[in-house]
């Protein structure tokens, strides 16, 4: 089978370029002939069809802003060298990850015309939030329920901003009111029972079909001993509760946090811990693997602090492949990948009491920590495989590509 993959950037910046790419590389194991569309840039790794990719755009950038909003919402280009690449290469079906903004949903429509059969990941709330987080004001949030998308402008929900939130619940509006996914996508895979009950309850009627992000568990190996130190790794952003946790954990002096990632709240971080003088935090800064595995798999057991209704992260499938139990908050799709006192446990979101709490009381678990660790690593084996994503990732592809009498595949 020959798979048209479609991300907006080849280069790994985020959770959806690394499912893109790890996708790219299990269908070519199995023998499939991949080909990619995306947009150029000097940190994209190598690709035959790069002639083909949309030129770079800045979008932070205020220079021509008229003509970069018309592309924020519909990018005509994109669809013109789109249908070149297909009328090249006549791919079997296409598989879209991220393509709003740099892309948009212009390419759906030489898809469709090319009866291409088309499928796509869901990785955020983008089909019914303009922001993609339905997080707001520091809260969880669901006004724009019913596409009522002037409540993102009225709350400047995208980077504070009146001008970027009006240009995205024009985004949102436009693309309903087109019926863009709605009549050129055949079908839709969300890597979480949530994210899928969240898109079904908002309006989307298409199928969805649920299929779990994977890691390649082999990579990964697993220590089941337990360091003198728990570990968060996380963007450094509002929605990540990264001051939930230091919060909590900077009145527990006898344990040690190691705090690795970035993000635009990166200063305040910095500044609160030197502030509060909180001499049990390290903050590492940015880090990335090999290097930050051996934080993680040194440690004694991995904290996610997010207050946004996470899909389901890599990072929670990281850690438990390295044999930690994972505390955290409990929303989104978190509550489908650990089980509470199996492989790992739950507090309430933005409870700062609750978080010291359980950080306390489960630290000292010594016998139960390693036990839930190896339950752990069990659970990605088992629900979190290569194998096992592959074989439902091909049910999803052959249930929309059809013979020659337009049956489905077998």
């Amino acid at each position: 089978m020959k798979i048209l993959l479609v991300n907006k950037f080849h280069y790994q910046k985020g959770g959806s370029e690394r499912v893109y790419f790890d996708t790219k590389e299990i269908l070519e194991k199995n023998g499939h002939e991949v080909i990619c569309f995306s947009m150029k840039d000097e940190r994209n790794r190598a690709c035959a069809q790069d002639y083909f990719f949309v030129p770079n755009v800045d979008f932070q950038s205020r220079k021509n802003w008229f003509l970069k909003a018309m592309r924020f919402i519909y990018f005509s280009k994109a669809a013109e060298n789109l249908e070149k690449l297909i009328v090249q290469e006549k791919p079997d079906v296409a598989h879209l990850h991220n393509i709003s903004h740099q892309l948009t949903p212009a390419i759906l429509k030489p898809l469709k015309e090319h009866k291409v059969p088309v499928v796509q990941t869901l990785h955020d709330y983008q089909l019914i939030c303009p922001n993609y987080r339905l997080f707001t004001k520091g809260k969880v949030c669901e006004r724009c329920r019913k596409h009522k998308y002037y409540n993102c402008v009225f709350n400047k929900c995208v980077q504070n901003s009146f001008a970027a939130s009006l240009l995205s619940a024009l985004e949102l509006k436009f693309q309903w009111l087109f019926r863009f996914y709605k009549q050129k996508v055949d079908l839709f895979i969300s890597p979480s029972e949530f994210l899928k009950e969240r898109v079904q309850d908002w309006g989307i009627k298409k199928q969805i079909k649920v299929v779990n992000n994977f890691i390649d568990v082999d990579k990964f190996k697993p220590n089941y001993e337990l360091g003198d130190y728990v570990v968060c790794v996380s963007r450094l952003s509002r929605e990540k509760g990264i001051f939930t946790l230091l919060k909590a954990i900077r009145k527990l002096p006898e344990i040690k946090l190691k705090l690795i990632g970035t993000g635009p709240q990166k200063e305040k971080v910095e500044d609160y811990i030197k502030k509060k003088q909180i001499k049990n935090v390290e903050y590492l800064g940015a880090k990335y693997d090999p290097e930050h595995f051996e934080i993680i798999k040194n440690s004694r057991f991995f904290i996610m602090p997010s207050e946004w209704h996470e899909n389901y992260p890599l990072l929670v499938l990281e850690a438990m492949a390295l044999g930690k139990p994972v505390l955290a908050a409990k929303l989104g799709g978190l509550t489908e990948m650990i089980t509470e006192n199996h492989n790992g446990w739950f507090f309430q979101p933005g409870k700062i009491k609750d978080l010291r709490e359980k950080i306390k009381q489960h630290y000292s678990e010594i016998e139960n920590i390693e036990k839930m660790g190896k339950n752990a690593r069990a659970t990605v084996e088992q629900n979190n495989c290569s194998k096992e994503h592959y074989e439902k990732l091909m049910r999803c592809y052959r249930s929309v590509v059809k013979d020659d009498s337009g049956a489905e595949l077998g």
